[in-house]
């Protein structure tokens, strides 16, 4: 008998445990006004609406967070030869964000510390890329990712994917927040995750994720999708157009 109240009292207390990580859970929502866009061959970047509730107070913060899709990039390193810059090594960087964008109610390095973003994978240079040596050099090493990191980082905000300012985000009265959320002309079809976290002196207390697709349409999804799902045929149109279209050339060279 005293087994099975043992039992029903343990019941009880886990079910009141739950029942608070739901509610803590709960603490933030957010959604956007448009969570499918279309990619065509006039698309030229557009604006979203990020928008939630909050069970706030007063000195909260709110943080977002846009991850692109994962793609792999090249970077190189070039080295006058004889006169004739050309690259001397080229490196692989593996499964990195094609767009990372961040946005607070205010500075970030005033919302937490630099232990507490790594910690919950906040930045681009703490969410663990990996680089990978694409054309070894005989002697050297696995190039180490903290010594390019800078290089990748400048090169991804030159064109607009990892901007180097912070977006703002409006917070009313401690319980409702919106940002405007830019995305440039050159982002990548796929699923984009959008990470919106709340702190309070300086600890994550509640965080959603929402999500955001984006596809190709279109003449050039068709394009796209024929060269990916039967690449075979794709190359011999394409050698078979080539030909065609110098045979026209040199034919209407020839009349003139």
């Amino acid at each position: 008998m005293i087994r099975a109240r043992q039992l029903i009292l343990g019941f009880i207390l886990l079910l009141g445990m739950t029942s608070l990580a739901a509610a803590d859970s709960g603490r933030l929502v957010a959604d956007l006004s448009k969570s499918k866009i279309t990619i065509t061959s006039g698309f030229h970047g557009t604006d979203l609406l990020l928008f939630g509730a909050v069970d706030g107070a007063a000195g909260d913060d709110i943080l977002v967070v846009i991850s692109g899709p994962p793609t792999d990039i090249a970077q190189r390193r070039k080295a006058n030869r004889v006169g004739i810059w050309v690259n001397v090594e080229s490196n692989i960087w593996q499964k990195v964000p094609s767009l990372y964008t961040t946005l607070a109610t205010n500075p970030i390095d005033k919302i937490a510390s630099p232990e507490t973003l790594a910690s919950l994978a906040i930045g681009t240079s703490n969410i663990g890329l990996e680089i990978a040596a694409g054309t070894p050099i005989a002697g050297q090493s696995k190039p180490m990712a903290s010594e390019y990191i800078a290089a990748l980082q400048a090169n991804m905000a030159n064109i607009d994917l990892w901007p180097r300012q912070t977006g703002n985000v409006t917070l009313t009265k401690n319980t409702l927040f919106r940002a405007e959320v830019k995305l440039p002309a050159n982002i990548l079809s796929g699923t984009y995750d959008i990470r919106v976290l709340q702190f309070r002196n300086g600890v994550a207390i509640s965080e959603d994720i929402t999500n955001l697709y984006i596809n190709k349409g279109g003449l050039s999804a068709g394009i796209y999708n024929f060269a990916h799902n039967y690449s075979a045929l794709y190359g011999i149109f394409a050698i078979l157009f080539a030909v065609a279209a110098g045979w026209l050339a040199a034919a209407a060279f020839r009349r003139s």
